[in-house]
């Protein structure tokens, strides 16, 4: 590759071409210079720059730029200008865009794990009030859900009624109520549920935990898969 240097209009002197060196003539270059000869143009060429346009000035610049640019390689000079620029030298993949472009295998992955989990507590909880539902279901209220929900008001809430159970803790009936309520009428019990749920270790943030490390455990197998392909051994 040439480069030439183009005077500015109204110089005398003519276009200077200068070309990098070959990697041989840099060798030989390198070898035979002393310290001496080396081309030292920081100085000079701050020098050169202070002349005022149309000296003499702008000639002695363009030899020094000549000799300085002919002793690169081309190598030598886009090393300097990625350097000058902060360019990597190789750009690294971005594997999780490359696995995962628009996160949906990474959202599956977390969706797939939370309702596994989800499942998972509210069959415990289910089965730890099955004698509760049990009890209710056959309550001696009448077989009608509003009698079944009058039963479990009376024995759980109502500390006056015949049918109150009071062997157990104030929040542990109000859990028992709520969550047999939800059975009987076919909604979803909650699944932050102290006792039903105690010593499982499964809760709403531990569940949350739990998928989004699947979710990833998904993507970096993805990665390790993709990186095989590649023949990338690591």
């Amino acid at each position: 590759m040439d480069i030439t240097f183009n005077p500015k209009a109204g110089q005398i002197s003519p276009l200077r071409s200068a070309r990098f060196a070959t990697p041989e003539e840099k060798e030989t270059k390198s070898a035979a210079q002393k310290p001496e000869d080396q081309l030292e143009i920081s100085q000079q060429g701050r020098e050169a720059s202070a002349k005022s346009e149309g000296e003499v000035g702008f000639d002695e610049m363009a030899e020094e730029l000549e000799a300085y640019l002919s002793s690169m390689t081309k190598e030598d000079f886009m090393s300097m200008v990625r350097e000058q620029l902060g360019e990597p030298k190789q750009l690294e993949i971005n594997w999780n865009a490359q696995v995962d472009p628009d996160g949906s295998v990474w959202a599956k992955g977390y969706i797939d794990s939370l309702v596994s989990q989800v499942n998972t507590a509210r069959n415990a909880i289910e089965d730890y009030y099955a004698d509760a539902y049990q009890d209710a279901l056959n309550s001696p209220l009448g077989s009608a859900l509003p009698d079944q929900l009058n039963y479990i008001a009376a024995k759980y809430q109502c500390s006056w009624s015949d049918y109150f159970d009071g062997s157990m803790p104030a929040d542990q009936r109000q859990w028992t109520y709520n969550q047999v309520k939800a059975m009987l009428t076919g909604s979803r019990v909650k699944l932050n549920d102290p006792f039903a749920l105690a010593g499982s270790g499964l809760n709403v943030k531990s569940m949350d935990e739990i998928a989004r490390k699947a979710a990833t455990d998904k993507i970096e197998e993805l990665i390790r898969q993709a990186k095989a392909d590649a023949g990338i051994v690591e």
